[in-house]
């Protein structure tokens, strides 16, 4: 039943959904482990678009897909992938700052046109490939996966409550049960040359992850929600490269 009820925790931090609250996590929870169910959820509805919308041009079903997300989300991730490059626009003493601006700079303002450009040119890559379902399904799951894996193994910066208080209260464990459910899913979809991509994109997230924690000494919830963004963006790259 703890397992069960880590389904409603993980929907409360990753959505706006309000199905459980911080009062009632007296034990901890097991959300890590329904991270990628999650994403699969979002992927779903990004087939949708994708799939049951054909009269539409592919790049107003990817606009589509992606404002049902915004919606959903609150824009949390997108509010965190425009806070983290604030902050890596600032000087070193003042990133926080920057970063925990509620008003995004101009900095941020660019790298979010940036990757709405480049979200909705890799849906018009992706349509011609004969996977495409799969591949437009699976970025989110993989995205979520991804930062249930950075909360279980990299420390909180002392400068996010978010992030503290997250790990302070999810079971750690909880990401290895999520890391095998997407392998699951890879698997069962793409065999090996699904794997061969998850490698990639495990990489590059590391590689990802490790920046943003060097640069705010720790884990916050702007580097998480950055990290769904790029992963996004990165599982639909990888996919296209592979499949196309």
């Amino acid at each position: 039943m703890v397992i069960i009820t880590g389904l409603f925790d993980a929907l409360s931090i990753l959505t706006r959904i309000p199905l459980s609250g911080e009062s009632e996590w007296t034990t901890r929870t097991w959300a890590l482990a329904w991270f990628p169910v999650v994403g699969a959820l979002f992927g779903a509805l990004w087939m949708i678009w994708f799939q049951l919308f054909p009269g539409l041009p592919i790049s107003l079903r990817a606009v589509g897909a992606l404002t049902t997300e915004i919606i959903l989300t609150g824009g949390l991730h997108w509010d965190g992938w425009a806070d983290v490059f604030d902050g890596w626009a600032a000087r070193a003493e003042k990133r926080d700052q920057a970063r925990k601006d509620s008003r995004i700079g101009t900095i941020g303002v660019l790298w979010v046109v940036l990757a709405v450009a480049a979200f909705i040119g890799l849906w018009v890559q992706v349509d011609v490939i004969q996977d495409a379902r799969v591949i437009v399904f699976m970025a989110p799951v993989l995205a979520r996966t991804a930062i249930a894996v950075g909360l279980a193994v990299i420390p909180a910066s002392s400068q996010s409550r978010l992030a503290k208080w997250t790990q302070d209260h999810v079971n750690a464990r909880g990401a290895v049960i999520a890391v095998m459910i997407t392998l699951a899913i890879i698997a069962g979809f793409w065999g090996w040359k699904g794997i061969l991509g998850l490698g990639i994109i495990a990489v590059c997230d590391t590689l990802f992850l490790e920046y943003w924690r060097r640069l705010f000494n720790g884990l916050n919830g702007d580097v998480l929600g950055a990290t769904v963004i790029f992963t996004e963006l990165l599982s639909l790259s990888v996919g296209i490269g592979l499949w196309r």
